[in-house]
């Protein structure tokens, strides 16, 4: 059983025991008590995981984007390349006088 599925399963006894609460003042302090646990849970168990997979996430678009980076710096090399080669033959772009 995964923390999260037994995170769920104590969350549901601790309903139980609250149905059987007699007074407002104890359901207050158990519900009290309850925050403290959930908020002790996700700073000890959902923080650190959610901040992994973040990192990681991060990681893996950086690569896509220097991917992207690289394939626009090509496709720019290519077409300033491409310029430079039509204006040493300048015959190659013009047309043909006509007779």
């Amino acid at each position: 059983m995964d923390r999260f599925e037994e995170f769920g399963r104590r969350v549901d006894e601790e309903v139980a025991r609250l149905k059987s609460i007699d007074s407002f003042e104890e359901f207050g302090k158990r519900v009290d008590e309850q925050l403290k646990r959930v908020k002790s849970f996700v700073k000890e168990e959902v923080k650190p995981e959610t901040e992994k997979r973040t990192a990681q996430f991060l990681r893996e678009v950086s690569e896509k984007l220097t991917e992207a980076a690289g394939w626009i710096e090509a496709r720019h090399a290519a077409r300033k390349g491409q310029t430079a080669q039509d204006s040493q033959n300048p015959e190659s772009t013009q047309t043909p006088p006509s007779s």
